[in-house]
């Protein structure tokens, strides 16, 4: 029996946008360490893909979304702006001199209505101007997606739309889609959507340090995200 050719063995070879069912793709542009080694490990390229769209549903607004991409803004060029469009909340610049982000980054944008939001978003990325954007919108359509995913891909940015739990059986053109939802000290994380093989478990993430029991302290535990 003839013995196969090394690209029929291995057709992920053949070219970067091929991967096995049972693989995470190669991907062909750069990505960003998370600082968690368990999410490093459950992505291509071990890390946020940037000038890729990406989608977080969250179950609850404030659970530690934005703590997710601590560590990577801290790696992004400090010349340029982080986007804040359309948050539920005031961002708290506390936080963000307690991460080591300087709070002049932050470009806060607060529009009337989600497709003022999606709006800022598509010229924000147009142009390239901040290293990363993230935007919020309760309702999107399809073509809103992809028009952020072009956009994206044109860009060097971490392009980040967040919306409710809802939307995880809509389709979406994001390159990779995750679901949050708030758990004790951390976040539970469900890989809805990568390039590459399924991911069936959840992974829970510790945001918060554990507090151990002193001597001279009281037992401290920290109860799930208000």
């Amino acid at each position: 029996m003839a013995t196969p050719a090394p690209l029929l063995r291995h057709p992920e070879r053949i070219h970067p946008a091929l991967w096995r069912a049972t693989q995470l793709a190669q991907p062909t542009r750069p990505t960003v360490g998370t600082g968690f080694p368990m999410l490093d490990q459950a992505l291509p390229g071990h890390g946020w893909p940037v000038g890729q769209l990406i989608e977080l549903m969250l179950e609850r607004a404030g659970c530690g979304e934005l703590q997710l991409f601590r560590h990577a803004l801290a790696q992004q060029a400090i010349e340029r702006c982080i986007a804040l469009i359309h948050p539920p909340y005031p961002p708290c610049i506390q936080a963000w001199a307690h991460w080591k982000l300087a709070p002049e980054r932050l470009l806060w944008l607060q529009p009337a209505s989600t497709s003022d939001a999606l709006w800022a978003a598509e010229q924000i990325l147009r142009h390239n101007v901040c290293a990363a954007v993230f935007c919020w919108a309760n309702s999107m359509q399809a073509a809103s997606l992809r028009r952020l995913q072009l956009l994206a891909q044109q860009s060097d940015s971490l392009c980040v739309v967040l919306r409710p739990t809802s939307a995880r059986y809509q389709p979406s053109t994001a390159a990779l889609r995750l679901v949050l939802q708030p758990c004790r000290q951390g976040i539970r994380l469900h890989i809805v959507k990568r390039q590459g093989a399924a991911s069936p478990d959840p992974l829970t993430l510790q945001l918060y340090p554990s507090y151990r029991k002193a001597a001279h302290h009281a037992a401290l535990d920290l109860p799930e995200m208000a």
